[in-house]
């Protein structure tokens, strides 16, 4: 069963493990680079649960995608910067699409106008994306910038963000007790 959720400060370990489980080009499209183990600890540290928000796709119980926000000059700014990352095995499957949507979701509700995301310019998955949500892209040496614009909030927008995290806690939760039927979807 393919559940979408925001993650928890508590499940910081799930995020770490999910990075760690990368495959090497794929760290490289992720951090612009390659990265050590210390760094990831450390990337997974800092990160600010305050002005950040993890969005993960769980498969089968495991964290296999994750939309990960951080607020640009939270209080000031209305930008919110943006990286996506699914592991080798879950990708081409649309999870990096429906990780953006929740995402711009999520940014829309708390009143950003923007997705600010930079990929390296082999990284055609994610252009291919951004460009979904009508991302402008500008390509600059190395890397490409995504621009998403974010449309204004409406009372649309914040239920199904609502019903969308009831629905995935629900299933998350009675997805043990259903046994091989839950994963058959």
């Amino acid at each position: 069963m393919r559940v979408y959720r925001k993650l928890l400060p508590t499940e910081a370990p799930l995020f770490h493990d999910h990075l760690g489980r990368l495959s090497p080009d794929d760290r490289i499209s992720r951090f612009s680079g390659g990265v050590s183990a210390a760094a990831l600890i450390e990337h997974v540290r800092r990160f600010d649960w305050r002005t950040g928000w993890l969005i993960g796709c769980f498969e089968g119980g495991r964290l296999r995608g994750v939309a990960e926000l951080r607020w640009l000059d939270p209080g000031f700014g209305w930008r919110a910067e943006l990286a996506v990352t699914v592991e080798e095995a879950w990708q081409d499957r649309g999870i990096g699409t429906e990780l953006l949507r929740l995402a711009v979701i999520h940014a829309r509700n708390r009143g950003l106008k923007s997705l600010y995301m930079i990929c390296l310019t082999d990284n055609r998955r994610m252009q291919a994306i951004a460009r979904k949500f009508e991302g402008d892209l500008i390509f600059e040496g190395s890397q490409v910038e995504a621009d998403i614009a974010v449309p204004f909030p409406t009372q649309f927008s914040l239920l199904a963000e609502a019903l969308g995290d009831s629905v995935s806690f629900a299933r998350q939760w009675w997805a043990p007790l259903l046994g091989s039927n839950a994963d058959r979807n």
